[in-house]
């Protein structure tokens, strides 16, 4: 009797081992053809999604992988995906070094928080310099010298993308944003700690060359040697300004209560935002085309009654919007003059709204 369980029951181990042995045999001949039947240029599409040091990664996969990351037209590095800063410096220099330099760079996304290696930087940027005939999007977030940054841009006439945050090596340099930058096919601008200069006419007009933008964001930008920050664009569809501390204000008299005044000039503007400290007036024409309207003062730290004229002039610039969102910081007015703030806001013609 004992014999005869021990038999069955090793008979069900084994068709269960079997059945097992199949499922596995299965799923590996499944994934394997799946792979295999994936052309390169569907794995490189696939790894441009990736962040550069998970590319790398797949390296070790297989036979076939050993090389194909050197292929990718996309690098992004950051270096919050690195415990410490030498990693980061070793692992950018490499890629520089070992990547297939007959494949085009299409995007390239640099993310340094804190000080970066000068001698790496540079490297960096004549890397753009010597690849950047087809790149399209670029991202360069880091400390360093802006003069050598804005010079590696005069070979990269295809971009369409660029986000730019620099940050001074220290607090009395500037990072003065060039009044001529060749870039015809930018659509899309992104801003960071940038000083705007202003011309004989005593304002400041940094994005008219730009006759293809399509977006625009401005990140605690100053304005230099001009009262008017001037916007102008035939094309320009979404603007956000994020102003903390109303940093956009002159920056040789920061102490001085004027403030720069934002004059738009887009016929073609249809989303608005604005956060920070408000501050400024606005002023222009064509701002009817507006229909996403989002004002966050969530620096206000008093409320008065100018702020109150203030909002209320602004809103009246954007009457004709689908969509208004505005912050309960943005509506704090002293209680003597609420009465007629209020009687105000009724009187805005939201007839879309």
């Amino acid at each position: 009797m004992k014999r005869g369980f021990i038999t069955e029951s090793t008979t069900e181990e084994n068709t269960i081992l079997e059945r097992t042995k199949k499922i596995r045999q299965y799923a590996n001949e499944v994934i394997e053809d799946r792979l295999s039947d994936l052309p390169d240029g569907v794995i490189l599409h696939i790894l441009s999604l990736l962040d550069t040091k998970q590319v790398v990664r797949t390296c070790v996969l297989a036979k076939r992988w050993e090389h194909l990351w050197k292929r990718i037209s996309t690098l992004v590095l950051h270096s919050s995906r690195f415990y410490y800063v030498k990693q980061f410096t070793t692992f950018v220099s490499k890629i520089l070094t070992l990547r297939d330099s007959s494949t085009s760079l299409r995007v390239l996304d640099v993310d340094r928080n804190g000080n970066f290696d000068s001698r790496l930087l540079k490297r960096i940027l004549n890397y753009i310099s010597s690849h950047g005939t087809h790149l399209q999007k670029l991202g360069i977030s880091v400390r360093g010298d802006s003069s050598l940054i804005m010079s590696c841009f005069s070979s990269c006439r295809a971009l369409t993308s660029l986000k730019l945050s620099i940050d001074p090596i220290d607090r009395y340099t500037e990072t003065l944003f060039p009044k001529s930058l060749n870039l015809p096919l930018l659509t899309s601008l992104d801003l960071t700690n940038f000083v705007f200069c202003g011309g004989e006419s005593g304002c400041a007009e940094p994005f008219s060359a730009f006759t293809k933008l399509n977006s625009l964001v401005i990140w605690s930008c100053k304005v230099k040697d001009a009262q008017i920050l001037t916007i102008s664009s035939d094309t320009l569809a979404n603007l956000a300004i994020h102003n903390p501390l109303g940093k956009i204000k002159l920056a040789i008299q920061d102490n001085s209560p004027n403030m720069a005044k934002i004059e738009l000039s887009t016929p073609s503007l249809y989303t608005f935002t604005y956060s920070g400290s408000l501050v400024q007036e606005i002023c222009g024409s064509g701002l009817s085309s507006v229909k996403q309207v989002h004002i966050d003062d969530s620096q206000q730290f008093s409320a008065s009654a100018r702020h109150g004229l203030l909002v209320f002039n602004w809103l009246l610039h954007f009457a004709n919007v689908e969509s208004l969102a505005l912050t309960s910081t943005t509506l704090q007015v002293p209680c003597h003059v609420f009465s007629l703030y209020y009687y105000f806001l009724k009187m805005l013609p939201f007839f879309n709204l």
